[in-house]
Order: C-alpha cells, then sequence, then structure tokens
C-alpha cells in the first residue's frame, strides 16, 4: 500500500461553506444595482481573476466594483460583506486537527487578501503550510500552482493526497501527479482516507 506523507486541502468548499446569500443582500443593502448587476461587477473575468492572482490590490478591487456599481459604501462596509461569504464548517476543523497528527496538513486556495484575513486568522493554528492563489500569482486548475506548493512545502507529488470540490481543480492535481479527489463530504473523505490506510475513524463505517 502506498505511504501517504501529507494531505493538501481546498479552503472553500472543504473548511467553509459558502453563504452567498447574506454576501448577495448586504450588496443590495448597500446599493440600488440588481443582483445580476452586482454579480458581474464583482466576479467580471477581467477584474475577479486580476484580484486572485494578486495582480491588483483589495483597494484597487474596491475602488473599480465601486465604480461599476455607482456605490458610495465605504471600504469597511465592504470588507464585511465581502467576507460574510465565508461560515466555518467546525466539524471539518476538529477534523483537520486529527490529521495534522500523522500527516503533514497543507492548504492550497484560490483567494484573495480579503479573505486571507479569515483564512490566516483560522487555519494558521493548524498549519502554516497555506498557499494562497493571489500570494504566487497563479489560480488552479493551472498546474503551476501546485507545482508551486509542492516545492514550497517539499513535498514528493507521489506522497500526497488532495481534496477539492471542484473536478477541474482535481484534474489540474492530477496532471503533476499528485493523488486527487473530489470532496463531497467530510464522511466521504473519511472513509476514502481510511480505505487508503490513512486514517481510520471508526464513526465512518457506522
Amino acid at each position: 500500500m502506498r505511504t501517504f506523507t501529507a494531505i493538501i486541502l481546498d479552503m472553500a468548499g472543504v473548511f467553509y461553506s459558502l453563504d452567498f446569500r447574506t454576501k448577495w443582500n448586504g450588496f443590495l443593502r448597500k446599493t440600488d444595482r440588481s443582483l445580476d448587476e452586482i454579480k458581474r461587477a464583482l466576479y467580471h473575468d477581467d477584474l475577479f481573476y486580476p484580484y486572485e492572482k494578486g495582480l491588483i490590490t483589495s483597494h484597487e478591487y474596491y475602488r473599480e466594483v465601486s465604480t461599476r456599481l455607482r456605490s458610495s459604501m465605504s471600504f469597511s462596509d465592504f470588507r464585511e460583506i465581502w467576507n460574510s461569504l465565508l461560515v466555518k464548517r467546525e466539524e471539518m476543523f476538529r477534523y483537520a486537527i486529527s490529521l495534522t497528527h500523522i500527516l503533514k496538513l497543507c492548504i492550497l486556495s484560490n483567494t484573495n487578501d480579503l479573505n486571507a484575513e479569515i483564512l490566516d486568522r483560522d487555519l494558521l493554528p493548524l498549519t502554516s503550510h497555506l498557499v494562497y492563489s493571489f500570494r504566487v500569482g497563479c489560480m488552479k486548475p493551472d498546474p503551476k500552482i501546485f507545482l508551486i506548493a509542492l516545492e514550497q512545502w517539499e513535498i514528493d507529488p507521489k506522497e500526497c493526497l488532495f481534496f477539492d470540490d471542484r473536478i477541474e481543480n482535481v484534474e489540474g492535481a492530477r496532471c503533476v501527479g499528485i493523488n486527487s479527489q473530489l470532496f463531497t463530504g467530510i464522511d466521504e473523505m473519511k472513509s476514502f482516507l481510511a480505505d487508503a490506510g490513512v486514517f481510520y475513524d471508526p464513526k465512518s463505517r457506522e
């Protein structure tokens, strides 16, 4: 049986649920734009991807979004609404603590400077092995970001497992030789790790 020494986990959809309803309601309260207009302003390819790659700052992103929405909301309000998206999955955090006793725990996430304020607060107590897209200038599923992470963490791709809730990211990791699985829930993850002989959790068999 293959020996695994490290596990790489995605952030959004794994450690956090994404509460888009709260986020959308927050922006709707602060602007007189429609939801479709808000979504286009926040996530248009020419703005969102440069932000997630760290090519523009949070303040630059905020100012451009505000211009597109013709909004006068403060940066503080923008930050609060933007970060309201992330809701901790406490069960996943508890399980991750148990994994740190047997594997090097690493986090690889497409994210931005504002969300990283929350992530660093929550994830640094678990591990210092964090790679965020905005800090390295590229995003999943680009194989380059996986190679950057592997080099930074000094991990052999054959000795690590990767879980992500997006299939294109799973396939990107497989391109560089990482054993990768689609994350569909913590129970399924526990069962997979038990079957792989990595970590046995009796509750996963109930």
